[in-house]
């Protein structure tokens, strides 16, 4: 009975493409378990109705097994056909610039943090991924170079990484050109998913949440007069600044002062002195991530209190947590207290690997791993157009930035949120919030 009973949950299995054990050994024990059920039903009647009952047991498991295949079924890939090992090439940019270097290296932290998850939970079986991380130094040229290699010399199966547009768009399309499927982590400029259809991002364009954002925000702060400062030496920093300062500009909004200051500057005080004798009644700032804190502090030397309106790294604790920061206003893509999707897990498991608490750059890199590994899992392959596709048909994604797919130019589909940071905490902002300072 026991071997029957294994025999037709193995044959349910098999109808489901999950495979099971020898199907020869199967079929003969089978064989011979009817053969003596048949002689039993022949020797007595007795027998024959025991026989009937474990018939009827059979039944009732293969009717179970089948039931546990069909849920094995909807989180098994279609296929079973992935390599030993998957190779991740993560180029990133954790030196150069202290300001950009902050956000390459936490970039890493959250790549490994989920490569580890994934290999540690069995998310894709026994495969194993490794991550082939190079420091691109914050520059084209290497970045370019390190595309050339993980392209040919170096081969990998998948891109995950790129902390400065510049350097995507210098390095992408050979990654393009490779066919390997690129998904970009850190990139805030326009134009990147258009380099062709084996790139993806993990969040979108930041000029098209501003749009949506920032003319609430304007209205709703009572701004006549604004100002801005932003980073001068990123084009994709240049060119959000500009945008915002073009869709208030649309609006009424007076530009009273622009300021840019260079990535690896230590003095903002010129640029702020001027910025105070303007007096605006907004302070619009667009930097890299690793200048927030410098900006902060020289935002206080230089005695000023005007209502700031800033840019999607200013979720991070220890600017949440600065007095200064009171009362400013900005759009993001995630937050440490989003508790959608992944994120509560996520913000657990990575300070307990590093100590420290999570950032938005280290979600990115969290989230883009996993956006490759669901779909190498979704696929059943880890051949480069089977992921292509299966990435470009994600919906319901939860990754620590929440849920959400990919629309059709293989952006993520979110909406972006609006936060107020108040009491040393971030707050959903609406146009009837209040803050004092």
């Amino acid at each position: 009975l026991q071997r029957t009973t294994a025999f037709v949950a193995c044959a349910a299995l098999s109808r489901l493409a999950l495979g099971c054990g020898s199907d020869k050994s199967s079929n003969t024990t089978a064989a011979a378990v009817a053969t003596t059920a048949a002689a039993a039903a022949t020797t007595a009647a007795g027998a024959a109705t025991t026989a009937a009952g474990a018939a009827t047991t059979v039944a009732g498991a293969a009717t179970t097994a089948a039931g546990a295949a069909t849920t094995a079924a909807s989180t098994t890939p279609v296929s079973l056909d992935l390599p030993a090992k998957i190779k991740i090439g993560a180029p990133l940019d954790t030196s150069g610039s202290a300001a950009v270097a902050t956000v390459g290296t936490d970039e890493k932290n959250g790549e490994q943090l989920a490569i580890d998850e994934i290999n540690a939970t069995g998310f894709l079986g026994s495969t194993k991924l490794s991550l082939d991380f190079v420091d691109t130094q914050a520059a084209k040229d290497v970045a370019t170079q390190t595309v050339i290699a993980m392209t040919t010399t170096d081969k990998v199966d998948a891109i995950v990484g790129f902390s400065l547009s510049a350097s995507f768009l210098a390095a992408g399309p050979l990654a393009q050109d490779a066919k390997i499927p690129t998904i970009a982590v850190g990139l805030s400029g326009t134009g990147i998913t258009e380099v062709g259809d084996y790139v993806f991002r993990v969040y979108p364009a930041l000029v098209n949440l501003y749009d949506k954002t920032d003319p609430e925000i304007i209205q709703a702060l009572g701004a006549k007069t604004a100002a801005y400062f932003y980073s001068s030496d990123s084009a994709n920093v240049v060119e959000q600044s500009q945008h915002r300062q073009k869709s208030l500009e649309a609006l009424g909004i007076k530009t009273v002062a622009s300021e840019g200051v260079a990535s690896d500057a230590i003095d903002y005080q010129p640029q702020l002195t001027s910025i105070k004798a303007a007096n605006p009644d907004v302070l619009i700032v667009n930097i890299n991530g690793g200048q927030d804190a410098t900006f902060v502090t020289q935002y206080q030397q230089a005695g000023l209190t005007t209502q700031l309106m800033t840019d999607l790294a200013w979720g991070a604790p220890a600017i949440v947590a600065n007095p200064v920061t009171q009362c400013a206003i900005f759009t993001t893509t995630w937050d440490i207290s989003n508790t959608t999707g992944k994120n509560p897990a996520f913000i657990k498991a990575y300070q307990d690997k590093y100590g420290k608490p999570a950032s938005p750059y280290s979600a990115w890199g969290y989230d883009g791993i996993y956006l490759y590994a669901t779909a190498v899992k979704n696929a059943g392959s880890a051949d480069g157009a089977k992921v292509r596709d299966a990435l470009a048909g994600l919906k319901d994604f939860e990754g620590a930035l929440g849920t959400y797919g990919f629309d059709a130019n293989r952006s993520p589909t979110q909406t972006g949120v609006v936060l107020q940071i108040d009491g040393g905490k971030t707050v959903p902002w609406t146009a009837q919030s209040t803050c004092k300072k």
